[in-house]
C-alpha cells in the first residue's frame, strides 16, 4: 500500500458513518442518478443503500488516487466536487472532468492494472468506498443498475466530447459558461441546485485548470459576465441573471 492509500484508509478508518445508514443520506444522489437513467425497483435502491463500507470528509484538495496507482475498487462522491486530471512533471495539470455527488468512479477501472490519471478533491467532500467485489455483484445481479451504470457513463463520454471540442474551438468565455451550465445542470439532477443557482466551491485556480486558460484570463472573463449582469459568484455560490443569454454566449 503506497503512503497515499495508507494515509486516506487512515481518514476513512477514522470512523465516519458505516455504509448501512439511510439510503437519502449515503446513496440517495446516486440513486437519483441512475434512476434518471432507468427505473430502479425497491430492491435496486436497497442495494444502492448498502454499497459502500465505510465513509469520510476529506478536506480539498487532496488526492484520492494519483496516476499509476493500483487500481482498486471505486470512489462514490455523496458531497462536494471532485475531479479526474492528468498533471505534468512540471507541475502543469489539467482537469479533465468533474466528479458530482452521484458520481461513481471508477466502477470499470478493475479491469486496469494501473489509474492513467489521478482523482483528487477541489472542495472538502464527503466520499464512500466501495469495493470492487461490491460493484461486480451488484451489476451481475441488478441488471437495471446495470443498465443504468452504462447509460451513466455514455453521458460522461457524451460529456467528454462535448468538453474537448470547447478546449479546442471554444471562446474563453463559451468555455466558462459551459462548465457553470454543466455543474448546476447536473446538480440539478440529483436535488441539489436549482438550474439558475447552486454551489460553487471552485477557487479560480480550478477553474482554469478546468477550461485551459490562465487564472489571470478567468479573472477577467468573470468581470466582463459580472458588468454585463449575467452571473452573479459571490461566497462559492453562483447564480445565472439571464441564462438566455449566457446559452447565446455560449453558443447553444
Amino acid at each position: 500500500m503506497t503512503s497515499l492509500q495508507s494515509r486516506l484508509q487512515s481518514q476513512f478508518d477514522i470512523a465516519l458513518r458505516p455504509a448501512s445508514g439511510p439510503l437519502d443520506g449515503m446513496a440517495g444522489p446516486l440513486a437519483r442518478r441512475l434512476g434518471a437513467h432507468a427505473p430502479l425497483s425497491s430492491d435496486d435502491l436497497a442495494a444502492l443503500s448498502h454499497l459502500a463500507i465505510r465513509e469520510a470528509m476529506i478536506t480539498a484538495h487532496t488526492d484520492l488516487v494519483r496516476q499509476g496507482d493500483a487500481a482498486e475498487g471505486a470512489f462514490l462522491i455523496l458531497e462536494g466536487i471532485a475531479c479526474r486530471y492528468v498533471q505534468r512533471a512540471s507541475g502543469a495539470r489539467q482537469i479533465l472532468a468533474l466528479l458530482l455527488p452521484g458520481d461513481l468512479c471508477d466502477p470499470d477501472l478493475a479491469h486496469l492494472e494501473r489509474w492513467d490519471h489521478g482523482i483528487a478533491t477541489l472542495s472538502p467532500c464527503r466520499v464512500a468506498r466501495v469495493p470492487q467485489a461490491a460493484v461486480e455483484d451488484l451489476i451481475a445481479h441488478h441488471p437495471a443498475v446495470a443498465l443504468a451504470l452504462r447509460r451513466a457513463k455514455l453521458e460522461a463520454e457524451a460529456r467528454s466530447r462535448s468538453w474537448l471540442t470547447a478546449l479546442g474551438i471554444g471562446l474563453a468565455v463559451e468555455r466558462l459558461v459551459r462548465l457553470f451550465f454543466e455543474i448546476l445542470d447536473r446538480l440539478h439532477a440529483v436535488g441539489l441546485a436549482d438550474r439558475n443557482e447552486g454551489p460553487l466551491p471552485l477557487t479560480q485556480v480550478d477553474l482554469a485548470e478546468c477550461i485551459g486558460i490562465s487564472t489571470v484570463h478567468v479573472n477577467r472573463v468573470l468581470q466582463e459576465l459580472r458588468r454585463a449582469g449575467l452571473l452573479e459568484l459571490k461566497g462559492g455560490r453562483l447564480r445565472l441573471l439571464d441564462r438566455a443569454s449566457l446559452e447565446a454566449v455560449a453558443g447553444e
